[in-house]
């Protein structure tokens, strides 16, 4: 049996080495397979379809059905139809949830042919990525966590760093075809370590996004320009990412980077089952996910993530607005060495 086993993953990966080059070597376009066709979905199938792949999508909302089909996306009603032929299968659906929905209950991992690779860019559950994982290893298919970090603009911009778990020769065989729609690939190590790290920064750019409204309504309320307070932190110590981009969101009263309230919580859930699992006492981050609970039942499940900075200045009466951002956007590059910077657009500086 062991014999066999060895000989099968032989084959297999044969199969996906001969998969992964013609993709890439002009040789032959992959049959690839979308489940989902949101902000991530759309953008995948988008940069797949540049590259020249067949692409097939299926979703129950319809929002980006028309120019998904106009780039020559096949829109399909299910997910066993998608995936039926498909050399590769990518998921990019909202939950934990979903995600067992679309692989287990409506035939997906059952379905898909021999070889193919699952690679799945939801943001999701640790444990249960890898109960998934195993199940696909055990029908001799090859699968990839793979959430996608870095926000809207970067995810427009097709610069979103894309976390990794999973076997490095698998990365290495379908790298290229995650790239078609996104910059930057890390490996984080074994499948289930990438749910773990992204879980994280979503956690750290909640609180970061709380803290940063405290500091803006403390500036306020001692007669500093926020304006000048701006961009005094932006080049200070204290500056971060999520400070260059939450606060314009104040400034303009959107509270709104594009991504949902409730998805946040998620992913505040999935962080304390991870401290819960590790004997990590969740201390600033739990009472972070307090605040933000707070805020979605305020305001409502499916306002933007950013909301929690307005409990503040409706709690103290006091609106932190700041004229001239009203068209703001930004940029990202990236820095030598890894890192990214923020380029603002559209800020008209008032005195």
């Amino acid at each position: 049996m062991h014999a066999l086993r060895t000989v099968v993953s032989r084959s297999l990966s044969s199969q996906c080495r001969r998969f992964a080059t013609a993709a890439t070597s002009g040789e032959k376009k992959l049959d690839i397979g979308v489940v989902g066709a949101g902000q991530i979905g759309r953008a995948v199938c988008l940069g797949l379809r540049k590259k020249g792949h067949n692409v097939k999508v299926c979703d129950p909302n319809r929002v980006n059905h028309s120019e998904l089909v106009n780039n020559g996306v096949t829109w399909l009603a299910k997910a066993r139809e998608v995936c039926e032929g498909a050399d590769v299968l990518i998921t990019a659906v909202p939950a934990p949830p979903h995600v067992r929905k679309v692989m287990e209950e409506e035939g997906v991992l059952e379905n898909m042919k021999d070889g193919a690779c699952w690679i799945d860019h939801t943001t999701t559950d640790k444990d249960e990525t890898m109960r998934l994982s195993a199940i696909a290893k055990s029908r001799g298919l090859n699968m990839l966590e793979a959430p996608l970090t870095g926000g809207l603009e970067l995810l427009k911009a097709g610069q979103m760093t894309v976390l990794v778990g999973g076997d490095k020769q698998v990365l290495d065989r379908y790298e290229r075809i995650i790239r078609s729609y996104t910059e930057t690939v890390l490996h984080m190590g074994d499948i289930g370590t990438a749910s773990v790290v992204k879980v994280l920064s979503n956690m750290l750019a909640g609180a970061h996004t709380v803290l940063s409204s405290e500091a803006v309504m403390m500036a306020k309320r001692h007669g500093v320009n926020l304006q000048a307070f701006f961009d005094g932190i932006r080049a200070s110590a204290g500056n971060s990412y999520v400070f260059e981009t939450e606060v314009p969101l104040m400034f303009n009263g959107t509270y709104d980077p594009g991504f949902k309230i409730a998805l946040h919580n998620k992913d505040f859930s999935l962080g304390r089952q991870l401290a819960m699992e590790a004997k990590v006492p969740l201390e600033l981050m739990g009472l972070t996910e307090q605040i933000y609970l707070r805020a979605m039942y305020k305001y409502g499940e499916d306002v933007g993530s950013s909301m929690p900075a307005k409990l503040l200045p409706d709690d103290l009466n006091e609106e932190p607005e700041v004229k001239g951002y009203e068209g703001w956007t930004y940029e990202i590059q990236k820095v030598e060495g890894g890192g990214i910077a923020v380029v603002h657009r559209g800020v008209k500086k008032t005195e």
